[in-house]
């Protein structure tokens, strides 16, 4: 019966069988790619969206002019659009000498608008100055400060969708880290930074300052958000024997690095930028991986996704398609590429394809059963499956067994006591014969004099006792003879009062109590 249960349970696990190659771009570039783009990577994705939409303006104006006619427009609209980038991020050229120009190297030195920043903007402006001025030269630095801060104001002022919103801020990227790329500064021996490095720091402040163009920015993609959430919710019942992880849930090393992981990728949707979003996701899933390793499972993506997926649903981290679409657009190209924040984000993104599309299939088991335990209508039925990863027995079954080992060692520690009790009076007398051994083979001054008063004081008792046992024996024979020869028959004899103690008595029982 047992048996045919394990059978059942086995059939039931998701089967997800993944390789590292699997989360390569589909066009073969070496990069990662993701489902939201078609498995493709960022780059990828964008040259295949700008060939659609060459393709769709060719069909929509084939009928309408002639090929020339075409051509013309085409090339005119290309060439608009490259100029209105230009403009939008146009800036004086970057020194090549250490001269500074009398501007500040803060971005709110630019010269605009007035706008009122949030504290977090405020934050991000102080941090990224400070890596400016920190890390490049004067001139350097006030170029770069000023660009960026000409760029969130324009941002700012734009109504634009979000994907043409990504479009732009990334060829801003692109503009700026193409311009500072071939600076000679990057170098220099007295450079301190990447261009890769300087870049982040951009990302970050663009994306904080404009966080709220930015994120979740239709009402479509919340409730969209909403939608995934209840979704993750029905799931609660799809534990990690369902999913083929190899966690080992008996380990508290391994229950406080899955809480870690599922704090972190939780704490995802309180970041502002991009960049410290995948920070979080990068630490999340190293916690994953450390649990893995502490369960001594292998760290394959056949192990690692599974368990990313059982940490998705029970973390159920808000917004978490939001946040994913906001890195996907405007983080820096180049950090979804390739590494290891590139390789957590397609999983992540892999993860939530699979949350989406679960279903009956994916667990080999009945649709209307699929549906009964999505809907909690039904509950699962204990087996191995289910209750071998429950948390709350293994806390009960750990704090049963800390119960009976503090019993085992208080009743060793009361042994040990007892012991110890009797060992100290077993030292204790041992101790005092050594001491009078000592004494009497190596006596001291005063000990000696000690001794010898003693027996002075004994001596003396002993003469005393001797004389008055003597003197009480002569006094006794003197009395008896004078009342022998005074004896009168019919004269009765004085009797001793019994409160009476002789002078001897009293020098024996004297000397007995001084004893």
């Amino acid at each position: 019966m047992s048996d045919k249960h394990g059978e059942e349970d086995e059939s039931k696990k998701a089967k997800m069988h993944l390789k590292a190659n699997d989360l390569l771009c589909v066009n073969g570039c070496g990069f990662y790619g993701t489902p939201q783009w078609e498995n493709r990577c960022s780059k990828c994705w964008r040259a295949h969206q700008n060939e659609l939409k060459k393709s769709q303006d060719f069909a929509k104006n084939k009928s309408l002019l002639s090929f020339d006619q075409f051509q013309e427009r085409r090339k005119s609209t290309t060439e608009s659009k490259s100029r209105g980038i230009k403009n939008l991020f146009k800036t004086s050229p970057i020194p090549e000498s250490g001269t500074s120009s009398p501007t500040s190297t803060s971005p709110s030195s630019t010269p605009t608008r007035r706008r009122d920043l949030s504290p977090d903007s405020l934050e991000a402006r102080k941090q990224f100055s400070d890596f400016l001025v920190a890390n490049l030269s004067t001139a350097m630095a006030q170029e770069i400060a000023r660009s960026v801060k000409n760029a969130v104001n324009k941002i700012s002022e734009m109504r634009l969708n979000s994907e043409d919103m990504s479009d732009l801020v990334i060829s801003y990227y692109q503009y700026l880290g193409d311009r500072i790329g071939v600076h000679s500064y990057f170098n220099s021996p007295d450079c301190k930074v990447k261009v890769e490095d300087v870049m982040d720091q951009v990302e970050k402040y663009i994306s904080t300052c404009c966080y709220s163009m930015f994120f979740c920015a239709s009402h479509d993609e919340e409730v969209a958000d909403m939608s995934l959430q209840d979704r993750i919710r029905s799931l609660h019942w799809v534990t990690a024997g369902f999913l083929e992880t190899k966690l080992v849930f008996k380990k508290q090393n391994v229950r406080d690095k899955i809480d870690e992981a599922i704090t972190e990728l939780i704490e995802i949707n309180a970041k502002k930028s991009a960049f410290e979003k995948l920070d979080c996701l990068t630490r999340s899933c190293k916690a994953i991986f450390e649990a893995l390793k502490e369960s001594e499972s292998s760290t394959s993506a056949d192990e690692f996704l599974p368990t990313l997926i059982y940490i998705l649903f029970r973390g159920n981290p808000p917004l978490i398609q939001s946040n994913v679409k906001f890195i996907s657009r405007f983080a820096v190209p180049a950090r979804l590429m390739s590494g290891e924040a590139a390789y957590f984000f397609t999983n992540l993104s892999c993860a939530l394809e699979f949350a989406r599309n679960m279903n009956h299939e994916s667990l080999q088991m009945e649709k209307a059963e699929f549906e009964a335990y999505t809907s909690g209508h039904m509950a699962p039925p204990l087996s191995v499956l289910n209750s071998a990863c429950n948390q709350a027995m293994y806390v009960l079954e750990g704090t049963i067994e800390t119960i009976v080992t503090v019993a085992k060692k208080a009743e060793d520690l009361v042994k040990n006591l007892t012991g110890v009790d009797k060992k100290s009076d077993d030292d204790l007398e041992k101790m005092l014969v050594l001491i009078k051994e000592t004494v009497d083979i190596f006596p001291t001054d005063e000990y000696i004099q000690m001794k010898e008063s003693i027996f002075a004081e004994e001596q003396e008792t002993a003469d005393l006792l001797v004389s008055l046992s003597r003197q009480s024996s002569e006094s006794g024979r003197g009395t008896l003879s004078t009342s022998a020869d005074n004896t009168q028959p019919s004269t009765p004899q004085p009797q001793l009062d019994p409160s009476f103690e002789s002078p001897l008595a009293a020098v024996l029982k004297e000397a007995a109590d001084s004893n």
